[in-house]
């Protein structure tokens, strides 16, 4: 990885990525849409490298969280459809025309300003209704959303193109919830084509959805955490056939010997128990790796684990390899730190990491900063392609 100008990096399997797509469009079948959600730059993974790595595994459509991700997606050469699902202000309504982005609305004032705008270029922006069915979260309230949906569908300067929900418990093993959410939807989906406005794309399932609901699938699907090969909870594990796409590695900058007695790092909170062999790894909570009030514990190094000791420091963390040394591992300046993934049949999985940091494994990786270089692999080779 002599190219990635940094002593630490993300190595992103698309390997594992085209073979995640893969499973997600066998289990919805081939005639919903598949959203790649790649917001928070995909996780954390790299939405540059993900994003068409996704279309081009059978994805059909992408996803993100706001305007400024579409855009960089648009000006990456990208020419997918995209939905913002968050908020997006009226005053970005020439943007959306500009890039050709699916806004959502759940209000009619932000939906008939969209119009106004597309009416001064005697355009269409596409929009998908955002319905609130339980999560209270964004949406327009379920009981109040036929009206506004049959508001906008008549309006000439909206393409009134989805209407979607979202679960807030699709993940857990008691699916009741869920369930009623889902109920609450279909009734509304049902008065809206007895109408005759009902939008074309309806969509309701996550990543657990996808998984637990199948009956949500309806016309597409949004998966964000299972493109990445990592589970939506605790009680709604990826399938087995999944492969994790992120690793995490750096290289040892430093191998020390301490006496006993000796502080390490800032605050001097730690201080070496007996003679020890201690390792600088060039990373730190700039990178996503936290400082506190809890830590990733340890690394692998040599196949073993390395325990972090004394304070994470912006750029650095220094690890106890005694143990490892003593085992007849010799540990170097330049051998190779795992933080997340496998070495030499040992493994550090974002699950794992989440637990420690009292967490989920969305936050583990979508924490980790931009600074951090992403190298595409395909087939445990970099490649030549995003």
């Amino acid at each position: 990885m002599n190219s990635c100008l940094r002593p630490t990096w993300l190595e992103i399997d698309l390997s594992a990525l085209t073979n995640n797509v893969r499973i997600l469009r066998r289990r919805i079948g081939p005639d919903r849409l598949l959203y790649a959600v790649v917001k928070a730059n995909a996780y954390g993974h790299g939405a540059d490298i993900i994003a068409p790595a996704a279309l081009r595994a059978g994805a059909d459509r992408l996803a993100v969280a706001a305007v400024n991700e579409a855009v960089a997606l648009r000006q990456a050469g990208l020419a997918a459809p995209i939905l913002v699902l968050g908020y997006t202000p009226p005053d970005d309504a020439e943007t959306l025309l500009e890039h050709s982005i699916t806004a959502t609305v759940y209000d009619q004032r932000t939906a008939l300003a969209f119009a106004d705008a597309a009416a001064r270029q005697g355009r269409k922006i596409a929009v998908h209704l955002k319905v609130d069915t339980g999560m209270h979260r964004l949406g327009v309230d379920h009981d109040d959303a036929f009206a506004l949906c049959a508001r906008i569908d008549g309006n000439d300067h909206l393409q009134v193109e989805g209407i979607y929900t979202h679960f807030s418990t699709a993940g857990q093993a008691d699916q009741s919830y869920a369930r009623e959410q889902l109920r609450r939807f279909t009734t509304l989906l049902a008065r809206l084509a007895g109408a005759g406005c009902r939008p074309p794309i309806a969509h309701a399932a996550n990543s657990a959805a996808t998984l637990a609901l199948p009956e949500a699938h309806l016309d597409a699907v949004r998966c964000g955490i299972l493109l990445y090969g990592l589970s939506p909870g605790q009680e709604c594990p990826a399938p087995a056939q999944m492969r994790p796409v992120l690793s995490w590695k750096a290289r040892v900058a430093q191998v020390r010997r301490l006496c006993a007695g000796e502080p390490v790092s800032y605050g001097n909170t730690w201080r070496a128990p007996h003679d020890c062999t201690v390792a600088v790894v060039p990373v730190g909570y700039a990178d996503g790796f936290p400082r506190s009030p809890r830590t990733w514990q340890n690394v692998l190094i040599g196949g073993r684990e390395a325990p972090i000791v004394g304070r994470v420091c912006m750029d650095q963390t220094v690890v106890d390899v005694t143990r490892i040394a003593e085992s007849g591992v010799s540990v170097e300046q330049d051998d190779e730190a795992v933080l997340l993934g496998l070495q030499q049949g040992q493994a550090i999985s974002a699950e794992t990491v989440a637990t420690r940091l009292d967490t989920i494994n969305y936050e583990v990786t979508s924490r980790l900063m931009a600074r951090l270089p992403r190298i595409a692999m395909v087939d445990g080779l970099p490649s030549q392609q995003p």
